[in-house]
């Protein structure tokens, strides 16, 4: 299924509700592919706790409560299983 997004004057995009509440997050990655940007959830329990960071130098995660790697391994072989 395809949706037309519409990009805002700050550069957000609105997400259609129906994805929006399909999945259990409000957490999205968005993977450039060589047919264009494919939007992704993290639905992982707990990323609301869990803070993604970008600098010049790379990017990375932290939380203060700790973060989980085997919910960590799990979100990333999600989000492969679906590209």
């Amino acid at each position: 299924m395809t949706h037309t997004l519409t990009m805002f004057n700050t550069g957000q995009i609105t997400l259609p509700k129906k994805r929006r509440t399909q999945f259990d997050t409000k957490k999205f990655v968005a993977v450039e592919t060589n047919e264009g940007l494919l939007i992704k959830p993290l639905t992982i329990n707990h990323w609301d706790d869990i803070v993604y960071y970008e600098s010049q130098d790379g990017f990375g995660i932290y939380s203060d409560a700790g973060i989980d790697p085997e919910q960590i391994i799990a979100s990333i072989q999600q989000l492969h299983n679906h590209g």
